[in-house]
């Protein structure tokens, strides 16, 4: 694996599994959080987004989050690309997804509440724009805290 020992990631998946209860639960509060903003619309740094349809939970998007959360909780790196140079679209393909579009919003901070991560979003023009933006149906959440701290995950897709 490049730039991430063994260790360190069998460490964070540990931690993955050990707190895969919580984290399920966190997930899910995460969505219906942005769910609710894409219905009710907000106020962007751009301007203001007319009301979206809720996302569908994908099983296969949360598991493309879940594999980007796990490196930037393992490595302290918050970023776009993951292991060996990977992008959401990537990502997102290994596990069955091939959308037109697949994006993701990303978050990494300490333990703590996802409101952080959703304040941040709405105060970011490009994140904001994309949780809000219609074309997006599907999505799939990751919350995983590391030894680096702790990471929110959000994989969007559109409608093939």
């Amino acid at each position: 694996m490049t730039g991430m020992s063994t260790t360190r990631v069998l460490g964070a998946f540990a931690l993955l599994l050990l707190g895969s209860a919580s984290a399920q639960s966190l997930e899910s509060q995460l969505l219906a959080r942005l769910n609710d903003l894409r219905v009710a619309g907000v106020r962007c740094p751009t301007g203001t987004k007319a009301p979206a349809p809720r996302l569908n939970y994908s099983v296969t998007l949360a598991s493309a989050a879940q594999q980007q959360a796990l490196y930037m909780a393992a490595t302290g790196r918050i970023t776009h690309y993951g292991e060996n140079g990977s992008t959401p679209k990537v990502r997102a393909a290994s596990f069955g997804e091939h959308a037109t579009s697949v994006t993701e919003i990303i978050f990494m901070g300490s333990p703590g509440p996802f409101e952080r991560a959703v304040t941040w979003w709405l105060n970011s023009a490009v994140h904001c724009n994309v949780f809000t933006d219609a074309r997006y149906a599907s999505a799939g959440v990751s919350v995983l805290t590391g030894a680096r701290g702790t990471a929110f995950v959000v994989v969007f897709s559109s409608n093939r």
